[in-house]
Protein backbone atom coordinates (compact mmCIF):
# COMPACT_ATOMS: atom_id res chain seq x y z
CA UNK A 1 0.00 0.00 0.00
CA UNK A 2 1.39 3.44 -0.95
CA UNK A 3 1.90 6.31 1.54
CA UNK A 4 -1.13 8.18 0.22
CA UNK A 5 -3.46 5.22 0.79
CA UNK A 6 -2.07 4.62 4.29
CA UNK A 7 -2.61 8.29 5.08
CA UNK A 8 -6.22 8.15 3.87
CA UNK A 9 -6.88 5.06 5.95
CA UNK A 10 -5.40 6.66 9.04
CA UNK A 11 -7.44 9.85 8.67
CA UNK A 12 -10.58 7.76 8.22
CA UNK A 13 -9.76 5.84 11.39
CA UNK A 14 -9.20 9.11 13.27
CA UNK A 15 -12.52 10.48 12.05
CA UNK A 16 -14.26 7.25 13.08
CA UNK A 17 -12.65 7.52 16.51
CA UNK A 18 -13.83 11.08 17.13
CA UNK A 19 -17.38 10.21 16.06
CA UNK A 20 -17.48 7.37 18.58
CA UNK A 21 -15.99 9.46 21.38
CA UNK A 22 -18.46 12.27 20.69
CA UNK A 23 -21.22 9.95 21.90
CA UNK A 24 -19.65 9.87 25.38
CA UNK A 25 -20.29 12.52 28.05
CA UNK A 26 -16.77 13.77 27.44
CA UNK A 27 -16.95 16.51 30.11
CA UNK A 28 -16.71 13.58 32.57
CA UNK A 29 -13.60 12.04 31.01
CA UNK A 30 -11.37 14.02 33.38
CA UNK A 31 -12.58 12.30 36.55
CA UNK A 32 -14.22 9.02 35.53
CA UNK A 33 -11.52 6.37 35.02
CA UNK A 34 -13.90 3.81 33.53
CA UNK A 35 -15.18 6.34 31.01
CA UNK A 36 -11.65 7.40 30.11
CA UNK A 37 -10.69 3.76 29.60
CA UNK A 38 -13.68 3.39 27.28
CA UNK A 39 -12.52 6.37 25.21
CA UNK A 40 -8.93 5.10 25.15
CA UNK A 41 -10.05 1.64 24.05
CA UNK A 42 -12.07 3.19 21.22
CA UNK A 43 -8.97 4.98 19.93
CA UNK A 44 -6.80 1.90 20.46
CA UNK A 45 -9.28 -0.36 18.64
CA UNK A 46 -9.25 2.01 15.66
CA UNK A 47 -5.42 1.86 15.57
CA UNK A 48 -4.91 5.63 15.78
CA UNK A 49 -1.97 5.19 18.17
CA UNK A 50 -0.13 2.93 15.70
CA UNK A 51 1.77 5.73 13.98
CA UNK A 52 4.76 3.40 13.72
CA UNK A 53 2.94 1.59 10.90
CA UNK A 54 3.12 4.72 8.75
CA UNK A 55 5.98 6.28 6.83
CA UNK A 56 8.36 8.22 9.11
CA UNK A 57 8.08 11.32 6.91
CA UNK A 58 4.41 11.86 7.83
CA UNK A 59 4.38 10.68 11.45
CA UNK A 60 4.97 14.10 13.04
CA UNK A 61 2.23 15.69 10.96
CA UNK A 62 -0.20 12.93 11.91
CA UNK A 63 0.78 13.17 15.57
CA UNK A 64 -0.25 16.83 15.52
CA UNK A 65 -3.53 15.89 13.83
CA UNK A 66 -4.12 13.18 16.44
CA UNK A 67 -3.63 15.57 19.36
CA UNK A 68 -5.66 18.29 17.68
CA UNK A 69 -8.60 15.90 17.41
CA UNK A 70 -8.41 14.13 20.77
CA UNK A 71 -7.49 17.02 23.07
CA UNK A 72 -10.68 18.98 22.48
CA UNK A 73 -12.59 16.02 23.97
CA UNK A 74 -10.18 15.14 26.75
CA UNK A 75 -6.74 16.26 27.78
CA UNK A 76 -6.54 13.11 29.90
CA UNK A 77 -7.06 11.01 26.79
CA UNK A 78 -4.30 12.91 25.02
CA UNK A 79 -2.07 12.42 28.07
CA UNK A 80 -2.50 8.66 27.71
CA UNK A 81 -1.79 9.04 23.99
CA UNK A 82 1.55 10.68 24.85
CA UNK A 83 2.42 7.65 26.97
CA UNK A 84 1.65 4.93 24.44
CA UNK A 85 3.18 6.87 21.54
CA UNK A 86 6.38 7.31 23.56
CA UNK A 87 6.54 3.63 24.49
CA UNK A 88 5.97 2.58 20.87
CA UNK A 89 8.57 5.05 19.59
CA UNK A 90 11.20 3.89 22.08
CA UNK A 91 10.67 0.26 21.08
CA UNK A 92 11.02 1.09 17.39
CA UNK A 93 13.94 3.46 17.81
CA UNK A 94 15.96 0.89 19.77
CA UNK A 95 14.97 -1.96 17.43
CA UNK A 96 13.67 -3.91 20.42
CA UNK A 97 13.76 -7.62 19.55
CA UNK A 98 10.35 -8.33 21.10
CA UNK A 99 8.64 -5.22 19.75
CA UNK A 100 6.22 -7.22 17.59
CA UNK A 101 4.74 -8.62 20.82
CA UNK A 102 4.56 -5.40 22.82
CA UNK A 103 3.44 -3.14 19.98
CA UNK A 104 0.22 -5.15 20.10
CA UNK A 105 -0.28 -4.27 23.76
CA UNK A 106 -1.20 -1.07 25.59
CA UNK A 107 2.05 0.23 27.07
CA UNK A 108 2.54 3.18 29.40
CA UNK A 109 5.79 4.70 30.66
CA UNK A 110 7.50 5.39 33.98
CA UNK A 111 10.83 6.81 32.79
CA UNK A 112 10.82 10.55 33.56
CA UNK A 113 12.92 9.95 36.69
CA UNK A 114 15.85 9.14 34.36
CA UNK A 115 16.34 12.93 34.19
CA UNK A 116 17.22 12.97 37.88
CA UNK A 117 20.81 13.61 38.94
CA UNK A 118 20.54 10.67 41.34
CA UNK A 119 19.54 7.05 40.88
CA UNK A 120 15.83 6.56 41.63
CA UNK A 121 15.54 2.92 40.62
CA UNK A 122 18.62 0.71 40.86
CA UNK A 123 19.19 -2.91 39.87
CA UNK A 124 21.01 -6.05 40.86
CA UNK A 125 21.95 -8.40 38.05
CA UNK A 126 21.16 -12.08 38.24
CA UNK A 127 20.67 -14.93 35.81
CA UNK A 128 18.38 -13.96 32.90
CA UNK A 129 17.45 -10.57 34.34
CA UNK A 130 17.60 -7.91 37.05
CA UNK A 131 16.04 -7.18 40.44
CA UNK A 132 14.77 -3.59 40.61
CA UNK A 133 14.39 -1.55 43.78
CA UNK A 134 13.09 2.00 44.10
CA UNK A 135 9.92 4.07 43.94
CA UNK A 136 8.25 5.10 40.70
CA UNK A 137 6.08 8.20 41.05
CA UNK A 138 3.27 9.49 38.86
CA UNK A 139 2.74 6.38 36.75
CA UNK A 140 -0.45 7.05 34.80
CA UNK A 141 -2.86 4.58 33.24
CA UNK A 142 -3.11 1.94 35.97
CA UNK A 143 -5.79 -0.59 34.89
CA UNK A 144 -5.80 1.10 31.46
CA UNK A 145 -2.36 0.05 30.20
CA UNK A 146 -1.34 -3.62 30.06
CA UNK A 147 2.39 -2.97 30.43
CA UNK A 148 4.73 -0.33 31.78
CA UNK A 149 8.09 0.80 30.44
CA UNK A 150 10.31 1.25 33.50
CA UNK A 151 13.55 3.19 33.62
CA UNK A 152 16.44 2.15 35.88
CA UNK A 153 20.18 2.57 36.36
CA UNK A 154 22.76 -0.21 36.31
CA UNK A 155 26.51 -0.21 35.83
CA UNK A 156 26.72 3.43 34.75
CA UNK A 157 23.97 3.14 32.18
CA UNK A 158 20.27 3.94 32.00
CA UNK A 159 18.00 1.13 30.89
CA UNK A 160 14.34 0.77 29.95
CA UNK A 161 12.46 -2.47 30.47
CA UNK A 162 8.88 -3.61 29.91
CA UNK A 163 6.89 -5.31 32.65
CA UNK A 164 3.23 -6.00 33.39
CA UNK A 165 1.43 -3.03 34.92
CA UNK A 166 -0.14 -4.94 37.79
CA UNK A 167 0.53 -5.81 41.40
CA UNK A 168 2.73 -8.87 41.59
CA UNK A 169 5.61 -9.97 43.79
CA UNK A 170 7.96 -7.00 44.30
CA UNK A 171 5.63 -4.59 42.47
CA UNK A 172 3.34 -2.75 44.91
CA UNK A 173 0.91 -0.03 43.82
CA UNK A 174 0.69 2.90 46.23
CA UNK A 175 -2.13 5.40 45.98
CA UNK A 176 -0.90 8.73 44.65
CA UNK A 177 -2.03 12.11 46.07
CA UNK A 178 -5.29 13.52 44.70
CA UNK A 179 -4.99 16.13 41.98
CA UNK A 180 -7.24 18.92 40.70
CA UNK A 181 -7.07 17.61 37.15
CA UNK A 182 -6.69 14.26 35.40
CA UNK A 183 -8.21 12.13 38.17
CA UNK A 184 -9.37 9.62 35.56
CA UNK A 185 -5.75 8.90 34.61
CA UNK A 186 -5.49 6.47 37.53
CA UNK A 187 -2.04 7.83 38.34
CA UNK A 188 -0.25 5.82 41.01
CA UNK A 189 3.07 5.49 42.74
CA UNK A 190 4.81 2.12 42.63
CA UNK A 191 7.17 0.59 45.15
CA UNK A 192 9.64 -1.81 43.59
CA UNK A 193 11.42 -4.18 45.97
CA UNK A 194 13.64 -6.80 44.34
CA UNK A 195 11.18 -6.81 41.45
CA UNK A 196 12.40 -9.22 38.77
CA UNK A 197 12.47 -8.16 35.12
CA UNK A 198 13.70 -10.35 32.29
CA UNK A 199 16.80 -9.60 30.25
CA UNK A 200 14.79 -10.30 27.10
CA UNK A 201 12.40 -7.45 27.99
CA UNK A 202 15.16 -4.82 28.13
CA UNK A 203 14.21 -2.29 25.46
CA UNK A 204 17.23 0.01 25.63
CA UNK A 205 20.62 0.48 27.27
CA UNK A 206 22.32 3.85 26.89
CA UNK A 207 24.77 6.11 28.65
CA UNK A 208 23.23 8.11 31.48
CA UNK A 209 21.82 11.38 30.12
CA UNK A 210 20.53 9.91 26.86
CA UNK A 211 16.88 10.28 27.91
CA UNK A 212 17.36 13.91 28.94
CA UNK A 213 19.03 14.69 25.61
CA UNK A 214 16.21 13.14 23.58
CA UNK A 215 13.55 14.76 25.76
CA UNK A 216 14.91 18.25 25.05
CA UNK A 217 14.11 17.82 21.34
CA UNK A 218 10.62 16.43 21.89
CA UNK A 219 7.67 18.50 20.62
CA UNK A 220 4.93 16.43 22.25
CA UNK A 221 4.10 19.02 24.91
CA UNK A 222 4.05 21.69 22.19
CA UNK A 223 1.50 19.60 20.29
CA UNK A 224 -0.64 19.25 23.41
CA UNK A 225 -0.53 22.95 24.31
CA UNK A 226 -1.28 23.95 20.72
CA UNK A 227 -4.22 21.52 20.62
CA UNK A 228 -5.66 22.98 23.82
CA UNK A 229 -5.52 26.41 22.22
CA UNK A 230 -7.19 25.07 19.11
CA UNK A 231 -9.93 23.48 21.21
CA UNK A 232 -10.44 26.67 23.23
CA UNK A 233 -10.92 28.81 20.13
CA UNK A 234 -13.95 26.71 19.18
CA UNK A 235 -15.73 27.83 22.36
CA UNK A 236 -14.81 31.53 22.18
CA UNK A 237 -17.81 33.71 21.36
CA UNK A 238 -16.03 37.02 20.72
CA UNK A 239 -15.21 37.34 16.99
CA UNK A 240 -12.13 39.57 17.42
CA UNK A 241 -10.65 37.32 20.08
CA UNK A 242 -11.30 34.25 17.95
CA UNK A 243 -9.61 35.80 14.89
CA UNK A 244 -6.54 37.08 16.76
CA UNK A 245 -6.14 33.80 18.66
CA UNK A 246 -6.18 31.76 15.45
CA UNK A 247 -3.62 34.05 13.81
CA UNK A 248 -1.16 33.96 16.72
CA UNK A 249 -1.56 30.24 17.33
CA UNK A 250 -0.95 29.48 13.65
CA UNK A 251 2.24 31.58 13.69
CA UNK A 252 3.60 29.72 16.73
CA UNK A 253 2.72 26.36 15.21
CA UNK A 254 4.85 27.15 12.18
CA UNK A 255 7.75 28.13 14.45
CA UNK A 256 7.83 25.02 16.62
CA UNK A 257 7.19 22.64 13.73
CA UNK A 258 10.29 23.87 11.88
CA UNK A 259 12.57 24.27 14.92
CA UNK A 260 15.08 21.52 15.79
CA UNK A 261 17.09 23.47 18.35
CA UNK A 262 16.44 22.33 21.93
CA UNK A 263 16.92 25.76 23.54
CA UNK A 264 14.63 27.43 21.00
CA UNK A 265 11.98 24.73 21.53
CA UNK A 266 12.05 25.42 25.28
CA UNK A 267 11.57 29.14 24.63
CA UNK A 268 8.70 28.44 22.21
CA UNK A 269 7.06 26.18 24.80
CA UNK A 270 6.94 29.12 27.22
CA UNK A 271 5.57 31.48 24.58
CA UNK A 272 2.97 28.88 23.57
CA UNK A 273 1.89 28.26 27.16
CA UNK A 274 1.49 31.98 27.84
CA UNK A 275 -0.49 32.48 24.64
CA UNK A 276 -2.90 29.59 25.27
CA UNK A 277 -3.34 30.65 28.90
CA UNK A 278 -4.38 34.11 27.70
CA UNK A 279 -6.69 32.70 25.03
CA UNK A 280 -8.48 30.51 27.58
CA UNK A 281 -8.58 33.18 30.30
CA UNK A 282 -9.87 36.00 28.09
CA UNK A 283 -12.30 33.56 26.45
CA UNK A 284 -13.75 32.76 29.88
CA UNK A 285 -13.92 36.45 30.79
CA UNK A 286 -15.73 37.34 27.57
CA UNK A 287 -18.13 34.40 27.92
CA UNK A 288 -18.92 35.40 31.50
CA UNK A 289 -19.77 33.48 34.66
CA UNK A 290 -21.19 30.47 32.83
CA UNK A 291 -17.58 29.59 31.94
CA UNK A 292 -17.02 28.01 35.35
CA UNK A 293 -19.82 25.46 34.93
CA UNK A 294 -18.38 21.94 35.10
CA UNK A 295 -19.84 20.94 31.72
CA UNK A 296 -18.19 23.90 29.99
CA UNK A 297 -14.92 23.24 28.22
CA UNK A 298 -12.87 26.39 28.78
CA UNK A 299 -12.48 25.77 32.52
CA UNK A 300 -11.38 22.20 31.72
CA UNK A 301 -8.87 23.45 29.17
CA UNK A 302 -7.50 25.81 31.82
CA UNK A 303 -6.85 22.92 34.20
CA UNK A 304 -5.44 20.68 31.47
CA UNK A 305 -3.13 23.45 30.34
CA UNK A 306 -1.47 23.31 33.77
CA UNK A 307 -1.40 19.49 33.63
CA UNK A 308 0.44 19.38 30.31
CA UNK A 309 2.84 22.18 31.14
CA UNK A 310 3.80 20.54 34.43
CA UNK A 311 4.93 17.48 32.48
CA UNK A 312 8.51 16.99 31.31
CA UNK A 313 9.94 20.06 33.04
CA UNK A 314 13.69 20.25 33.52
CA UNK A 315 15.70 22.86 35.41
CA UNK A 316 16.47 24.82 32.23
CA UNK A 317 12.77 25.23 31.38
CA UNK A 318 11.96 26.22 34.98
CA UNK A 319 14.63 28.92 34.88
CA UNK A 320 13.40 30.16 31.50
CA UNK A 321 9.88 30.53 32.89
CA UNK A 322 11.24 32.47 35.88
CA UNK A 323 13.42 34.70 33.69
CA UNK A 324 10.54 35.42 31.34
CA UNK A 325 8.34 36.44 34.26
CA UNK A 326 10.96 38.64 35.93
CA UNK A 327 12.27 40.32 32.77
CA UNK A 328 8.80 40.75 31.29
CA UNK A 329 7.49 42.05 34.62
CA UNK A 330 10.30 44.57 34.91
CA UNK A 331 9.33 46.01 31.52
CA UNK A 332 5.64 46.27 32.42
CA UNK A 333 5.91 47.42 36.04
CA UNK A 334 9.05 49.59 35.78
Amino acid sequence: MCIRDRLKDYLKALKRTTKEIEKLPFHKLDNDANLLKEAFDIAYKNDVFALYKLDASIQDDLKLKLFSKLTKYSGSLSFLAIQILAANSIMRKNDFVRKSIYLNKKCGIAINHLRSNTTVVYAKEEKDGYRLTGTLTWASGYKIFDNLLIGFHFNGKEHEVLAKFEEINGFKVIEAPETFVGLALNTVNIELKDFFVKEEDIVSSNTIGNYTKNKSLSKTVHYALFSLGLGAIKYIEDADLKFTSKKRLKKLKKEFLYTENGRKLDELRITLFNLVQKIVTIGMIKNGGKSILIEKNLQRYYRELIMFNSNGLNQDIKELFLDEFIIGGNKVYA
